[in-house]
């Protein structure tokens, strides 16, 4: 509920406090006197635009501020409070907005400065605006399905289906994108298996190039390697004064005189040494002409191989080992698109069940609101025959095209609210066909039925401030009257705070408030005044007859006591 408005520099206002209680808040004064500067500012505090005239004195800020007293049942200003951590301990919100005359604005709530956007949230919990503009949303198919879904106390089941709609759209949008992955990288894991298939095919090893090499070269030189060993095995140990037989000769020649000087016998043992090693160097030789051979097909053989390994490492531009760990890494790659593949499988799976779901709770659902919608209509025409449209009818039309009876539903068929589009048809008069809403209302009938409508949800909604703003436009007489007890009846649930030009409404007033204009050489100011039970009715007979006068006056306190009566 709005407990106090602080108005400082903006417009026409100086300096201005207005205190608010429960009930019903009239505000009323001559047309220009200023009453929407009121609506205007409480607007622009709660995140509406403003436009550049709003200085009173250009030299100073704009200081705009709002309290609100908590209300234990608002359950979407609860979740607001909790949702941005903000104090509660006083049971109150203030939210002040400051204009600075370069038009650079500051948001605060309790203190601690907001973005626009956060204080749009507070502003959907703590006012509900009714203006003549606010009655277009009529028109809009999605808001009726709104106001039905709140009168049939649907609402729940309303986010619990949009909640598990907008699950499945993600899911969805998964789907799609896993899907295009596979696409885009199906011709890759082409690619992979065939390199895959080519590289083990040659069933390379780590360190088999070098070793290839290493034979290839060997058997390239075999012919002079065994020309090589022949003759060192021939000058070392077969022919005549052998290198074997002069340094055995020198062994024996010495060794008589090793025991006399160490300089002989280590001469001697390193004689012996060469000797052994000679041997032993004959011998690997000789070995090694039991494996060197002059088969040209071996040498063939090694120099394909050789040629295999060296294609496939300029094809991958890469050595034997970091050819095998591409391989292992393209296997990871493949096994993973299989994982990809089987959990595209499962989640169509998810999706087609989640659907099937969807679709049931969606009919559950529509038939809900087509029975409710039945009650709606009464409740409707009802109301708004009280308004002063006695021969109105009202019908709620759902379109064909959502009958499932008919179809073979998928999710193309269901939006996230359910599968349901609804029409409001209309008509005022009898013998007139019932046609949609929004081609037939009248200024005056759109006027009476947007407030009818508030009327029958005020019980179902948030307790909030209510906002009238001059929707009386082009109503008089008798349906003053019952205009002015329909809003008098949502003052019963929510505080309501109405500008107004009729004189029926002013009476009806749990609080009143009068709004004039002055004006000096310099500038025109606004006054607020909060009127007593004697200042009320002269106000009332002001607005009866443009002046105060006994008939106008008698006829004010008529009008109070006759609301004083229905009360």
């Amino acid at each position: 509920m709005l407990k106090n408005l602080r108005i400082k520099n903006f417009i026409i206002v100086k300096e201005l406090t207005l205190n608010f209680e429960n009930g019903l808040q009239v505000l009323t004064g001559e047309t220009g006197a200023g009453k929407s500067i009121i609506v205007g500012a409480i607007n622009i505090i709660l995140g509406g635009d403003f436009s550049k005239g709003i200085h009173f004195d250009k030299a100073h800020k704009v200081v705009l501020e709002a309290t609100f007293t908590i209300d234990e049942q608002n359950k979407l200003l609860h979740k607001l409070i909790k949702k941005y951590d903000i104090d509660k301990s006083e049971n109150e919100l203030f939210i002040t907005k400051e204009i600075s005359p370069n038009f650079r604005s500051k948001i605060f709530l309790n203190g601690r400065r907001i973005s626009i956007p956060i204080v749009e949230e507070f502003r959907s919990a703590l006012i509900d605006f009714h203006s003549q503009r606010d009655q277009q949303q009529l028109f809009d198919n999605d808001y009726q399905l709104e106001i039905l879904d709140r009168f049939g106390d649907l609402f729940s089941l309303r986010l619990q289906f949009e909640k598990k709609y907008l699950e499945l759209e993600i899911k969805i949008k998964e789907l799609k994108k896993l899907e295009k992955n596979e696409k885009e990288n199906s011709d890759k894991i082409k690619l992979y298996k065939y390199q895959i298939e080519e590289i083990e095919s040659l069933n390379l090893k780590i360190g088999e190039e070098e070793k290839l090499q290493c034979e290839l070269e060997l058997l390239s030189n075999a012919e002079e390697i065994l020309e090589q060993s022949s003759k060192m095995e021939s000058t070392i140990f077969e022919n005549e004064n052998s290198v074997y037989d002069s340094i055995n000769a020198f062994v024996a020649s010495f060794s008589h005189f090793e025991e006399n000087n160490k300089h002989i016998k280590n001469a001697v043992s390193s004689l012996k040494d060469s000797l052994t090693n000679l041997s032993d160097s004959v011998e690997e030789i000789r070995a090694l002409q039991g494996v060197i051979n002059l088969d040209s097909a071996r040498k063939e053989m090694l120099a394909d191989r050789l040629n295999e390994i060296n294609e496939i490492s300029l094809k991958h531009k890469k050595n034997i080992p970091q050819i095998l760990e591409y391989l292992k890494k393209i296997k990871q790659e493949i096994a993973n698109f299989s994982s990809k593949q089987e959990n595209i499988k499962n989640l169509i799976n998810e999706i087609k069940s989640k659907t099937e779901k969807l679709i049931f709770d969606a009919e559950i659902l529509s038939q809900k609101r087509k029975e409710k919608a039945i009650k709606f209509q009464k409740e409707i025409e009802k109301n708004i025959k009280e308004l002063s449209i006695p021969d109105a009818k009202v019908k709620i039309n759902f379109d064909k095209k959502s009958d499932f009876a008919e179809l073979k539903p998928s999710l193309e068929d269901l939006h996230k609210f359910g599968k349901d589009a609804i029409d409001i048809y209309f008509s005022a008069n009898k013998g007139v066909r019932l046609q949609p809403f929004k081609i037939v209302a009248s200024g005056g009938e759109l006027s009476r039925f947007l407030l009818v409508i508030k009327k029958i949800l005020s019980k179902k909604m948030d307790k909030k401030t209510i906002i009238f703003d001059e929707i009386d436009q082009g109503i008089g007489g008798k349906t003053s009257e019952f205009l002015a007890d329909f809003i008098y009846k949502v003052g019963d649930f929510h505080q309501v705070l109405c500008i107004s030009h009729l004189p029926q409404i002013a009476a009806y007033a749990d609080t009143h408030f009068a709004i004039s204009k002055s004006s000096n050489d310099q500038n025109a100011m606004i006054k607020v005044s909060k009127l007593n039970k004697k200042n009320r009715c002269e106000e009332i007979a002001r607005m009866l007859s443009g002046s105060l006068t006994m008939a106008s006056q008698s006829h004010a306190e008529e009008l109070i006591n006759k609301k004083l009566r229905r009360r």
